[in-house]
């Protein structure tokens, strides 16, 4: 049946009605669908990203998959356009929109691009690398721009905030080419000078001064200033950081010290060009300031329920005291409670609790009680307390304590515990939360003492070298770690020997599944070793924004024999992948692993935070 002529008109009036409003969509705030045509070099989405451009989640396969943006941007979107193929180096770009009741489209013709013709460097400073512009290639501001911040990062973490730097790009819009000039003169080296810090009475100069990784007199590196912000709030006792140079006018020299300081240049030049020699100089000597405001809120509490692949479903309670009467101090306890485990522990950090032989050294105090059901062949009920004093500096990291311990295992006896313990860690990680180059080393003693004839006396290593390297977006990982126990009188329960399985070691068993290892698909779970390998290789790389896959390889050994260092050739493999939601405190991990030998043995684990 045919449309009445009111039925048209209805269908006319509403497309006009739709158009006009499209039209208008500028006095709106509205999302507007926008599209692009005849950008070949300039991928639609850089273009959608420069102006916030939004497309329904991957995961939304309901969703029409089309970018939008704010209909109130329509007035401004041909100039960003515009200054953005600049930028780009097409300064010929034409660019037109059309709108209509689809959305507003964009038509460009890109034209010919600036090409970079010559780059010339002088400078008495290896910078080469750092320029990422290339001949023949097309002149980009940005890359430009980042040149410029690469070579003054460069200049400052080597120590030299003296330099002269004269960046310049001469474009010649007839030849399309772009000249390169960049000159530089290094300078001197700069020290760090005079420490100042103000802050809070309540927390101690010498607690700062403990967590800063630079000391008065050494040469000057901004990656330093960096690392000791990280350390400070690390410390969790604090609001707000800023560490600065302690002048207002970032060290200018001011006329009165001009005359002072240069008096021989002062009597044979006019003011004017001694300040251009030596004004616009910074000091060699850098003093610093440091300023702080303490945390306000200090306690905290969090309760949280989950599920674990080897304890089953668990509840978590936490409470913090940050800045425990004062000092930086801290208080934590923990709980945690699942059919298979309990757990309380107390932890208790003194910063800068004293000094010995220059360094600045924490006190902590660890004290728990933990039970543990069903995860053994034997139940065990564990009390235990560690004193230790640490240290922490910018690569290094120094614990020794001594620990009391109380094992009661069902099938056996109790065991008593007084043992020295060590921890020394090397860490050159270009991150702590997600690193993607580095080298990281960590070396853990503890020594049984014979404090009666009962008693066990034992030694215990374990060894871990952590590599990371990423390429074209690649990061790939590798992780060794060596174990080995030596008993010179009496015996070890089974539950201070070296077990494997879980996140952190062998990922297609749960969480110290893997005992012996007899075989390269049998374990004996039940009975702990005395020398342990493990070896991880793992290659992550982006999928979408946020979200990331992962390969990787397990390969496990776990040995009876007693002696340092006496391995077998009984060596579980395994394999698998995951994937990882990338988070401002690391990433969020789902991995699936199993034995290439034996694919009904598997596992999946949930992890929060990098494993290497």
């Amino acid at each position: 049946m045919g449309m009445g002529r009111f039925g048209r008109c209805g269908v006319i009036i509403s497309t006009l009605l739709l158009f006009l409003v499209t039209l208008d969509a500028k006095n709106m705030d509205v999302p507007i669908v926008i599209t692009f045509e005849g950008n070949r070099k300039i991928a639609t989405s850089s273009l959608e990203g420069v102006v916030g451009a939004k497309r329904p989640s991957p995961i939304a396969l309901w969703k029409d998959n089309r970018a939008t943006i704010n209909a109130l941007y329509i007035p401004k979107l041909d100039e960003i356009f515009r200054l953005y193929y600049q930028k780009e180096g097409f300064y010929d770009a034409n660019i037109s929109h059309k709108i209509d009741v689809y959305g507003i489209h964009f038509f460009i013709k890109e034209n010919k691009y600036i090409k970079v013709k010559d780059i010339e460097i002088k400078s008495d400073f290896y910078i080469d690398d750092l320029v990422q512009l290339r001949k023949k290639r097309r002149f980009r501001a940005e890359l430009f721009s980042n040149t410029k911040s690469d070579i003054k990062n460069r200049l400052l973490e080597s120590g030299f905030c003296n330099y002269d730097l004269e960046t310049k790009a001469y474009i010649d819009l007839e030849k399309y080419s772009a000249k390169i000039e960049i000159e530089l003169k290094k300078g001197s080296l700069c020290h760090f000078g005079k420490i100042d810090i103000d802050g809070s009475q309540s927390i101690d100069d010498e607690v700062v001064l403990s967590r800063l990784h630079f000391r008065e007199g050494e040469i000057f590196d901004i990656e330093k200033i960096k690392e000791s912000y990280n350390s400070l709030y690390a410390l969790e006792a604090f609001d707000k950081v800023h560490i600065k140079e302690n002048r207002s006018s970032k060290n200018l020299l001011t006329f009165e010290e001009i005359k002072k300081k240069y008096k021989s240049i002062y009597r044979t030049d006019s003011f004017d060009k001694v300040y251009e020699k030596i004004g616009k100089k910074r000091e060699s000597t850098i003093p610093m300031s440091v300023k702080f405001r303490e945390i306000e809120q200090k306690s905290h509490s969090r309760i949280g329920v989950g599920y674990a692949t080897d304890l089953e479903f668990q509840a978590k309670y936490h409470w913090e005291y940050k800045n425990f009467y004062g000092g930086g101090r801290q208080l934590l306890f923990d709980i945690l409670y699942s059919e298979k485990q309990k757990r309380i522990e107390n932890n208790f950090l003194n910063p800068a609790f004293l000094m010995l032989w220059g360094y600045h050294m924490d006190f902590q105090n660890s004290a728990g009680y933990s039970e543990e059901r069903n995860l053994h062949d034997y139940d065990e009920k564990v009390i235990y307390d560690k004193v230790y004093l640490l240290h922490r500096g910018d690569k290094w990291f120094h614990s020794i304590g001594i620990g009391i311990e109380n094992r009661d295992i069902s099938d056996d006896r109790s065991f008593f515990f007084i043992y020295p313990f060590m921890k020394l860690i090397y860490d050159l990680r270009d991150s702590k939360i997600n690193p993607k180059n580095g080298f990281y080393f960590s070396h853990e003693m503890e020594y049984g003492l014979p404090y009666s004839p009962d008693s066990t006396t034992y030694l215990k290593y374990l060894e871990e070298i952590r590599a990371i390297y990423t390429l074209n977006s690649v990061t790939l990982s590798g992780i060794g770690r060596i174990g080995a126990i030596k008993i010179y009188d009496n015996r070890l329960p089974e539950s201070k020997k070296f077990f494997a399985g879980g996140a952190f070691s062998n990922r297609a068993y749960g969480y110290d599944r893997i005992g012996i290892t007899s075989s390269s698909t049998d374990t004996l779970e039940n009975r702990g070793g005395y020398n342990i390998a493990n070896l991880t290789l793992e290659a992550n790389f982006p999928l979408y924004k946020s979200i990331h896959m992962g390969f990787f390889s397990d390969s496990t050994m776990i040995s009876e024999n007693q002696g340092v260092w006496e391995f077998t050739d009984r060596v579980i493999y395994s394999a698998g992948f995951g994937f990882r939601y990338m988070t401002p405190i690391g990433p969020f991990k789902i991995d699936f692993g199993f034995n290439v030998n034996k694919y009904s043995e598997n596992a999946i684990h949930f992890q929060i935070g990098q494993s290497f």
